[in-house]
Parts: C-alpha cells; structure tokens; sequence
C-alpha cells in the first residue's frame, strides 16, 4: 500500500462497508447489555474481603513497626563489653586461629 498514513487523518486505512461498522457497534452493544451485572450480594462480598485484607495489613504494619520500634531503643553492647563478658578461652583461641592473619595483614 502505498498510503501516507500520517495524512490519513480519521478516515479508516482500509475500504470497509459502513453498515460493517454500525453492525459491529450493535453486537458489541448486545453482547454488553446481555451480560448480568455482579450481584449486591457479591459486590459486597469483595469489599468485605478486600476492608479485611487492608486492615490485616494495617495491623501487621503497627505490628511490626512496634517491634522494630522496641528493639532499636534497646542498647546494643559494644566492643568492651563483649571482650569484658567473653570467657578466657574463646578469647585465646580465636587469637590462636587468626594470628596468621594478622601477620599476613601487616605484611600488606
């Protein structure tokens, strides 16, 4: 085809009958009209579904925000505290496992 079609404009870039398109409106128009519509009663069905989903949701969110919340006021040890609570022998032999490392490292 040899069309332009950005000079087309609103005209169709096909030869089609005009009582093909107004039969195509009616059926289209049918089609919609026989369909049922949802009932009330599923209609309301959904929606209670969905308020309960959110508000699970919401829940778990004040929840969980809660917890984190709680947790992150609580004072985390450091490093003194730790070594000073360490038993004697965990101390020695994590010296003894990582000693070579800390040659290695200074050689660096």
């Amino acid at each position: 085809m040899n069309h332009e079609f950005g000079n087309i404009g609103r005209r169709l870039p096909y030869d089609l009958p005009e009582h093909r398109l107004e039969a195509l409106h009616e059926r289209i128009l049918r089609n919609t009209a026989a369909r049922p519509a949802p009932a009330a009663r599923t209609r309301r069905l959904y929606l209670a579904a969905g308020v309960s989903v959110a508000a699970a949701l919401l829940a778990t969110g004040i929840l969980l925000s809660g917890h984190l919340s709680h947790r992150a006021e609580a004072p985390l040890p450091d490093i003194e505290q730790m070594l000073a609570t360490t038993p004697t022998e965990t101390l020695q032999q994590a010296a003894a496992e990582n000693y070579d490392d800390i040659l290695y490292n200074q050689q660096l």
